[in-house]
């Protein structure tokens, strides 16, 4: 997936720290239509900044998702 600047979303980002969810974890459940993640399913977990950027790279992943 390329960010808006063009540049690519490295698996090994971490997406979020109070979950400890990486960009890879996100990219892989939303693939395999496995999210949410049992251990990461209330979102009441993630902070506003986190759960900002979960909602964007949701969006971006679901249209990469194999049909």
């Amino acid at each position: 997936m390329a960010t808006e600047g063009g540049g690519e979303v490295s698996d090994g980002l971490l997406l979020c720290y109070c979950t400890m969810l990486t960009v890879g974890d996100l990219r892989s459940a939303c693939r395999d239509g496995r999210w949410p993640l049992p251990d990461k399913e209330p979102t009441g977990k993630l902070c506003t900044g986190c759960l900002g950027d979960l909602l964007y790279l949701l969006r971006a992943f679901e249209r990469e998702a194999p049909a």
